[in-house]
């Protein structure tokens, strides 16, 4: 049974490597779709800033 385990955690092909690919396809995605519901609120808030910033007056 030892050297059974020992075989399974230092296997690199075959089922350990598809789970690792679904996970860095999941993490990516959730990545994908972090970005896509922050991006355009994060860019109307700096467009925001850019406006008000380009309002004030310096006195110059």
């Amino acid at each position: 049974m030892e050297r059974f385990l020992t075989k399974f955690w230092s296997e690199e092909d075959g089922n350990t490597t598809i789970d690792w690919m679904v996970l860095t396809a999941g993490l990516v995605l959730l990545g994908a779709a972090v970005m896509a519901a922050v991006g355009p609120p994060a860019q109307a808030l700096a467009d925001d800033t850019t406006t008000v910033i380009e309002d004030v007056d310096t006195g110059a």
